[in-house]
């Protein structure tokens, strides 16, 4: 049993870890806003809504595009299946190395890479790839780039989920995907929109 001081003190320590994750979020958001994208970590009810229809059982491989504090991070190594694989991708080199550090996991760097990091692993493609990457404020270049490398690696029955800060999207995944919904999740600083994409279109091309 837990004494009231061992809870207190227990409380206490993940005020200061929220504080201290929402700290760093918001200093990287100032150093880089076009990288980080936003200036608070993700919600819990964003996280809930990105994973709601999630079947984990059937992940074999997993992929997080935009990796940032590690909100989304955790979540996925608690919820996925001991022998499934999971790439993580952040481009941001302090926010990566924090990652490694105390998640003990590897992270890569260019998320457009995401089909030669599957290829080399020889892990075939993912059924699941979630994206915090902010393609709002990304040059369209890099957005084409690392769309078409979902494009290219997500199953037959994969799902790829993002979240993004408006509808800005829809019309770009809808050439992409044959389903597409869309949630909004007001609990969240600021207010999210979660894509839910299954079935990449036969013969799309690169998103230009």
């Amino acid at each position: 049993m837990f004494s009231p001081r061992s809870r207190y003190h227990t409380t206490m320590a993940q005020s200061a870890d929220f504080i201290k994750e929402k700290m760093l979020f918001a200093m990287k958001f100032a150093a880089a806003p076009r990288t980080v994208g936003s200036v608070t970590p993700s919600s819990p009810y964003l996280v809930s809504s990105m994973f709601l229809n999630v079947d984990w059982q059937s992940v074999g491989v997993v992929a997080e595009l935009g990796a940032g504090t590690g909100v989304m991070t955790k979540e996925i190594l608690k919820r996925k299946s001991p022998g499934s694989r999971f790439f993580a991708f952040e481009i941001e080199r302090g926010l990566r190395l924090r990652l490694s550090r105390d998640l003990k996991i590897k992270v890569y760097d260019d998320a457009a890479k995401l089909p030669q990091v599957l290829d080399r692993a020889r892990v075939g493609k993912a059924d699941l790839i979630v994206s915090g990457l902010p393609f709002a404020v990304l040059p369209r270049c890099v957005t084409a780039a690392v769309m078409d490398a979902v494009r290219r690696t997500l199953s037959d029955e994969g799902i790829f989920v993002a979240f993004q800060y408006s509808h800005h999207m829809k019309s770009s995944f809808e050439g992409i995907f044959e389903q597409l919904s869309t949630r909004l999740v007001v609990m969240n600083i600021p207010p999210a929109v979660v894509y839910e994409c299954r079935g990449v279109k036969r013969g799309a091309g690169r998103c230009d």
